[in-house]
């Protein structure tokens, strides 16, 4: 089953949600290796505007969506779509709030304020599949894809932000990166589970298209190649940078991971828009 919208139709929407995603990821990252790793409240303030900013980029593209398009099953809500936006405007006051509190606030308080944005973000996840998810058959596998998207993309671009951290506090130990890191290797690993259950679960001539038919190139080579395999293969030559102490090919690398996970999330939101399958 195939939607009848074009690739040109699609693409605003995969980048609208994986911008979204970015902006959520990248906060949940930094607030989880801040409480493990002890970063500081410099990066986490720092990330939160960036993601602020990332959600704004989102937002603008979000509001220029037109809603008659014909996705599987029928076509984007208008009203979730709005309150999508809503949340997302108030997503971004939350994490500059968030900013504020790092910069000023007591250690505690500003963990308060963290959670609570992460809280927003997964409110703003949770739209997003009531809105696209009825016009894609039902929120629940919309929201298998966004919220693993959001942490792989996330941890990501968190990597890649930190990595450049040290330049900013060159005495700060590698611990957190490494952490990082695994972070990584998690979100991946939830990204390949959620990859079989949608396969398992798909039917035969969905299955059929992904693995070997009309749709097998871009799944191979994107989602899988890339969104996995080989952004596993950079995370692992990332981690050895980090035990070396070696920031310079550590952050160049980063640059690389972040670019491999956009190479799979993309795609895979494509191909969900088109089969219906939560890859």
């Amino acid at each position: 089953m195939h939607d009848p919208a074009s690739l040109r139709t699609l693409a605003p929407i995969a980048g609208f949600l994986t911008l979204l995603e970015l902006g959520v990821g990248t906060v949940v990252a930094a607030y989880a290796i801040d409480l493990i790793g002890r970063v500081g409240r410099g990066f986490v303030g720092s990330t939160a505007v960036i993601c602020a900013m990332v959600t704004g980029a989102a937002l603008v593209i979000g509001i220029n969506l037109p809603t008659d398009i014909t996705l599987l099953t029928g076509t984007i809500d208008a009203g979730a779509l709005a309150s999508l936006v809503h949340w997302g405007l108030g997503l971004i006051g939350a994490l500059l709030i968030f900013a504020f509190m790092c910069a000023v606030g007591t250690d505690p308080a500003r963990r308060v304020v963290g959670g609570a944005t992460l809280a927003v973000g997964g409110v703003v996840l949770g739209k997003a599949a009531a809105a696209f998810g009825p016009a894609l058959g039902g929120w629940f596998p919309a929201l298998a894809v966004f919220v693993p998207a959001a942490l792989l993309a996330g941890t990501a671009l968190g990597g890649m932000l930190l990595g450049h951290w040290y330049l900013v506090a060159p005495s700060l130990s590698f611990r957190p990166l490494r952490l990082m890191v695994n972070l990584v290797f998690g979100a991946v690993a939830v990204q390949a589970v959620v990859l079989v259950v949608a396969l398992s679960t798909a039917s035969a001539a969905t299955r059929d298209a992904l693995l070997r038919s009309s749709d097998a190139l871009p799944f191979w080579l994107l989602v899988v190649g890339a969104g996995l395999v080989f952004t596993t293969g950079v995370a692992l030559l990332i981690r050895h940078f980090a035990r070396i102490r070696a920031n310079q090919p550590a952050t160049a690398m980063l640059y690389v991971l972040i670019i491999s996970v956009v190479m799979g999330v993309v795609p895979a939101h494509l191909l969900f828009f088109v089969t219906g399958a939560p890859v």
